[in-house]
């Protein structure tokens, strides 16, 4: 009976500060770019897009040790692909930032973020996935949601051998 009365107590303090019940998994919506490769054990690039809702942010790839939560897109352990180098991203907003007060990159709107892989070696031509997990941080220049990660799959089809 007290976890269940916590977890109204934490729902109700929610809203009474204008924060919708499921405003985190609303503030983004999350695309992916269909990828092609030419062949198993090659790079490819994977293309994450997010669209964020109109007076919210996400803050950052690049954030300092005392700023919000950085953005951060990993590939997950699978038997299709590896991370193979950094992160890149579109050009972030550095602006100030209201709710902690100093100068921070941040991204408006819609932005993209690329994950270079390289493929594993002996995998069958068609359609495989790769795992990706994207940990943000959305704020509305008010209220700051907590950190969430979410899990997404990125289709990668493999070229058959000609």
């Amino acid at each position: 009976m007290g976890l269940v009365s916590l977890a109204l107590s934490a729902a109700a303090i929610a809203q009474a500060e204008g924060v919708p019940p499921n405003a985190a998994s609303e503030t983004v919506s999350w695309s992916l770019d269909p990828v092609v490769a030419p062949s198993a054990a090659s790079r490819a690039i994977l293309t994450v897009r997010g669209s964020i809702r109109e007076g919210w942010h996400v803050y950052g790839l690049k954030q300092s040790a005392t700023g919000p939560t950085p953005l951060v897109v990993s590939v997950e352990q699978n038997a299709v692909a590896t991370a193979a180098g950094p992160v890149g991203g579109s050009a972030p907003i550095v602006a100030l930032d209201p709710a902690f007060g100093f100068v921070t990159p941040y991204y408006a709107r819609s932005f993209s973020v690329t994950v270079p892989v390289r493929l594993r070696s002996r995998l069958t031509p068609g359609r495989q996935v790769v795992p990706v997990s994207i940990r943000y941080q959305s704020c509305d220049g008010r209220i700051c949601l907590p950190p969430k990660t979410v899990h997404v799959t990125v289709p990668i089809t493999i070229a058959a051998k000609s």
